[in-house]
């Protein structure tokens, strides 16, 4: 099964990986010690500064079952194989069925839409289950671990767990941060460019991707600098924000008004931006690119050598060192590209993924909540930055994390102290429809079909039709 990063995009338009066991592995890894109990427990502050809820007695003893974790990545598997035997002894005497490359809309949604979901796991849609209640609030439950502080977590992660003061998601497995300019120095050396000396505004990628993008006589795509579109760079509305809006500086909606921000100037400039870029490359051409095997979005024309640059989140460095070892010996990485009014901003976005205990699950929360408490110690963080490079967003483990094996991270690392401004997870209720929309429309802007300023006010106006259908206005 392919080791890429699966990403939401993907889900949306279809289901590329099967609902898969995996096999129990006897593995050394030693187990954690339980968790604090709720008598001597430090209670969880809650988001808004809401009163800590009361702890959790323990439950009564139970008969032995199965614990159900659905995971979304294929690339966890290989994790997988060695926290387990940590993980089975701290849910003893239960079981434990651990799937990975579980399909997030053909399979995951369709099993908790059906009332029959996992007892825990993660498949994106973050928003769409805590809106629709098919999940359940956790607040009493942190309170009784020793491990999941505000503290300990980064203002984007931990307020990302909340949705109307409740807390319903458990951040955690791949969550760091999610904003870099990632670039090849062996391909920018050979287009006479220094890779000392990184391009921090967009008339500066200009000039770099101009460069670096290259035809054949009779125009024959060969490579290209940069893509807009691809990874973190195409993101708008879902849970990893909108790059658009980050680079420009603003944010496309207001949780707390209801209020979407996008027919602007800013968002018209980013939309023209991306149709000029595009332009250099030729979209016919970059579908072409697209279309060959192993040259796909998210990462795939970047390890492939055929782009040379590549908006990416901390995960570009790991993952490319284990995919293509050669390409990520080429590796950098530095602050996204602002607009030349905006030089000096050093941009970053937190956030990541989470956890969900499952309405409608066979097992009790109680049983199932030790899955969630380990997710951010050793025993599980250790296994999955070496075999994948993922990091959590836990700063006692975040301190400890050595940058060496992975090109790049360094500069991820650094960032989440060095940036002068932030951007963090916009719970909107029609993230989805917003994303789907803003690709069709980006699409029709870089075509020249309509102008960025014309595709700015025509995603407002769609998306505040689908929030007033949705009935939410």
């Amino acid at each position: 099964m392919s080791q890429k990063k699966i990403n939401r995009r993907d889900f949306l338009r279809a289901g590329v990986a099967a609902v898969g066991g995996i096999a129990l592995a006897s593995c050394g890894a030693a187990p954690q010690p339980a968790a604090q109990s709720a008598a001597t427990a430090a209670p969880a502050a809650a988001a808004g500064g809401a009163a800590a809820p009361t702890a959790v007695p323990a439950p009564p003893p139970t008969e032995a079952g199965t614990i159900s974790y659905w995971a979304f990545w294929n690339q966890y598997a290989d994790a997988v194989k060695v926290f387990k035997p940590a993980l089975l002894e701290k849910v003893k005497p239960h079981n434990l069925d651990i799937r990975t490359g579980v399909d997030a809309d053909q399979v995951f949604l369709t099993a908790v839409a059906a009332g029959t979901p996992p007892d825990i796991g993660t498949g994106h849609h973050y928003i769409d289950y805590m809106s629709k209640g098919q999940v359940l609030a956790v607040d009493e439950y942190v309170a009784t671990s020793n491990i999941l502080k505000k503290e300990n977590f980064s203002d984007a992660a931990w307020n990302g767990q909340f949705y109307q003061g409740k807390q319903y998601g458990i951040s955690g497995i791949e969550a760091f941060v999610r904003r870099g300019l990632n670039y090849n120095i062996k391909m920018v050396k050979e287009a006479g460019l220094d890779p000392d000396k990184p391009p921090v505004t967009w008339p500066e990628v200009l000039t770099w991707h101009k460069a670096l993008t290259i035809k054949d006589k009779a125009g024959n795509l060969k490579q290209i600098g940069l893509d807009p579109t691809d990874a973190e760079g195409g993101q708008f509305g879902g849970s990893d924000g909108s790059f658009i809006g980050d680079s420009w500086g603003f944010e496309y909606f207001d949780p707390k008004t209801k209020k979407f921000n996008i027919d602007n100037e800013m968002m018209a400039e980013g939309l023209d931006l991306t149709a000029e870029m595009i332009g250099i490359i030729g979209a016919d051409n970059l579908t072409g690119m697209r279309a060959v095997q192993g040259q796909g979005q998210w990462g795939g024309s970047y390890n492939a050598q055929v782009q040379a640059m590549i908006i990416e989140g901390y995960w570009h460095p790991g993952e490319t060192a284990h995919d293509k070892p050669e390409v990520s010996k080429l590796n950098r990485a530095t602050w996204i590209p602002v607009p030349e009014k905006r030089r000096g901003t050093k941009v970053q976005f937190g956030g990541g993924h989470m956890v969900f205990l499952y309405k409608g699950a066979k097992n009790s929360p109680q049983m199932v909540w030790p899955v969630a408490d380990f997710l951010n110690t050793d025993a599980h963080c250790d296994p999955v930055f070496t075999s994948v490079g993922w990091l959590p967003d836990f700063k006692p483990y975040i301190a400890k994390v050595n940058p060496t094996p992975y090109p790049g991270l360094d500069f991820y690392l650094k960032s989440s102290t060095e940036a002068t401004e932030w951007h963090y997870p916009l719970w909107c209720e029609i993230s989805t429809f917003v994303s789907t929309k803003f690709e069709e429309i980006r699409e029709s802007v870089y075509r020249g079909k309509m102008n960025g300023k014309q595709g700015a006010a025509a995603l407002q106006k769609a998306v505040e039709q689908e929030w007033k259908e949705a009935g939410f206005a």
